[in-house]
């Protein structure tokens, strides 16, 4: 061992004035297109032999670490307290490039016998390709990552069947051909070897790995204090909760589905002369649909309720903060449960959407009199107001998600009808006082003036249910 590492150093430094050539200034910039990209690549299949001796060093310096050895493993011998730690420390890396080191190198090394003699190691053409310097540490640890999840909890007996899988990933990653009578293809790169390997654990592994113990016990949903007035969460998802969540995201996030009233020539005027349409960003659509199913969940008959009553967000405002011939909201608001206050906006989407109940205390807190709701759109309006918009009158979402609005301010009225309600989205509910949108009602039925940038600045009918607008299509083609 000590004429390999003599060697290394040599060989390390023969090459350093070579490669600090490459670092000179002024060497690169004066490459053409075709020897800057050549000299990447070179340096890249110099790096992947780098990386292969990296992780086979980390796999020897992990099994020397296994907790079994006790003080003799290789950290207590060196005082550290963890092999990430040790190897952290040795190679001055970060403790992921550690971690991912360790794992890879845990998973490519191979075993000896009581003989001596050499065992595969648990991904062994992973190790191989690694070894050629044709294999990436990227591509590695995609394939042995996906084929061991999809590992766990199957009979050992059935574990030969993913050899194929990962004899066919790294020769598509390193360009080799898998088999004598199939040709050599251009080696792929990281994203499209992820692609390809999730393809091969779906094949190998229908059913999909169920979770372990210790990964379902570890789901979890936070919400941590308050930070700069919001709220934090955190957690873990299984896989099948994550994929409904995002299939709401997807199917309420779609831009596309926006804005529908406008016809094909304004929308594409619209699209060519501003832009994206909706300026909220990829994660705001994500927290606003959020928003919106769980007002949808709390309308719904099927959850538990709580201490007698539909789940129902509670919160309270002073009356003095609360105008009672404009229906403004002066103050903030404060919600059971959380240590926040929520503003004053907030709060009259709150009270537009789900009413408010007047309770009034005395001096001490005794309570004097109890109200009954007021402002509140029923289910058989909120029905109507569903056949006649068919969801948001503004972005079109469906009326599942919506949250009924009085166009002219419930205390301006003093009356909740249909007449007066239109259905519109979360964050449009939210920013309809703000965004620049207007809504009036005319014999009934809504119309919407979008905001100058938006498109013209005119009045136009509202969009309608998918029913009232069949029903106009065939009274125009009869006509």
């Amino acid at each position: 061992m000590e004429k390999l590492q003599s060697r290394m150093q040599e060989a390390i430094a023969a090459a350093t004035p070579l490669l600090a050539e490459t670092t000179a200034v002024g060497v690169l910039p004066a490459a053409t297109d075709e020897e800057l990209l050549a000299g990447a690549a070179l340096m890249e299949e110099l790096g992947r032999l780098v990386d292969a001796s990296r992780i086979a060093y980390a796999g020897e310096i992990a099994d020397r670490s296994r907790k079994i050895l006790g003080p003799q493993a290789l950290p207590d011998r060196f005082g550290c307290a963890t092999p990430v730690e040790l190897l952290e420390r040795v190679a001055r890396v970060s403790p992921q490039t550690a971690r991912a080191r360790l794992a890879l190198g845990t998973q490519t090394r191979p075993e000896l016998s009581l003989t001596g003699e050499a065992l595969p190691a648990p991904f062994d053409v992973v190790r191989r390709g690694l070894a050629t310097g044709r294999l990436g540490v990227d591509s590695a640890t995609i394939i042995t990552s996906a084929l061991s999840k999809a590992m766990v909890g199957l009979p050992t007996d059935t574990l030969s069947r993913f050899l194929p899988a990962e004899h066919e990933l790294v020769c598509s990653a390193i360009g080799a051909a898998p088999s004598a009578d199939a040709p050599a293809l251009p080696p792929v790169t990281p994203s499209e070897t992820e692609v390809q390997a999730s393809v091969w654990v779906l094949a190998v592994n229908p059913d999909g790995a169920e979770p372990s113990v210790t990964q379902f016990e570890s789901r979890a949903f936070r919400l941590h204090r308050p930070r700069n007035g919001m709220i934090p969460v955190s957690g873990s998802l299984l896989p099948e909760v994550a994929g409904h969540l995002q299939a709401v995201f997807d199917a309420m996030c779609n831009q596309r589905s926006s804005l529908t009233f406008l016809t094909d020539e304004e929308r594409a005027a619209l699209e060519a002369a501003e832009g994206p349409r909706d300026p909220r960003s990829r994660a705001q659509r994500q927290h606003d649909a959020l928003a919106a199913v769980f007002a949808l969940a709390g309308r719904s008959d099927e959850l538990p309720t709580l201490n007698g009553a539909s789940a129902t967000m509670v919160t309270h405002v002073l009356a003095t903060d609360l105008d009672a011939a404009t229906g403004a909201v002066t103050g903030p608001g404060h919600v059971d449960g959380l240590d926040v206050p929520i503003s004053a906006g907030a709060v009259e989407q709150l009270c537009c959407a789900n009413g408010i109940q007047p309770v009034a205390l005395s001096a001490h807190g005794a309570i004097l009199r109890l109200g009954t709701t007021e402002r509140c759109f029923n289910r058989a309006q909120r029905r109507a107001l569903a056949a006649r918009d068919g969801g948001c009158v503004i972005c079109g979402i469906p009326p599942q998600y919506t949250e009924a609005h009085h166009v002219v301010p419930w205390a301006m009225v003093k009356a909740t009808h249909v007449s007066n309600g239109v259905l519109l989205c979360w964050y449009h509910h939210r920013t309809i006082t703000t965004s620049g949108w207007q809504i009036r009602m005319v014999h009934g039925h809504p119309e919407i003036k979008p905001p100058p940038a938006l498109g013209p600045h005119v009045w136009r009918p509202a969009r309608a249910s998918r029913a009232r607008q069949a029903d106009a299509l065939r009274r125009r083609l009869r006509e």
